[in-house]
């Protein structure tokens, strides 16, 4: 069987790289920032897509990320409103 994932897999002085261990390295709990770093770390090289069309998927990624944290800012505040309204009518 082929390993089709070795091309993001490098030994460094002994120990074996690839995007999961560095984010764990980093403590990256994000799924999202997880994806963005895999594709940045070989952005142009991953083989399918040249480096424009990894630089584009990134820059998409990236965005959604930030409108889920919109999303998710949006979704405490009103958790936050509704707590204080609940507080007013006890």
């Amino acid at each position: 069987m082929k390993d089709t994932g070795s091309h993001y897999r490098f030994t460094y002085k002994g120990i074996k790289l690839d995007p999961a261990r560095i984010a764990k390295i980093y403590e990256v709990k994000e799924p999202m920032q997880m994806a963005i770093l895999k594709k940045c770390l070989l952005a142009g090289h991953r083989g399918h897509k040249d480096l424009i069309q990894d630089l584009d998927d990134i820059i998409t990624a990236v965005n959604r990320w930030k409108e889920m944290a919109e999303e998710d800012r949006q979704i405490e505040e009103v958790r936050n409103i509704l707590e204080v309204s609940k507080d007013e009518l006890a």
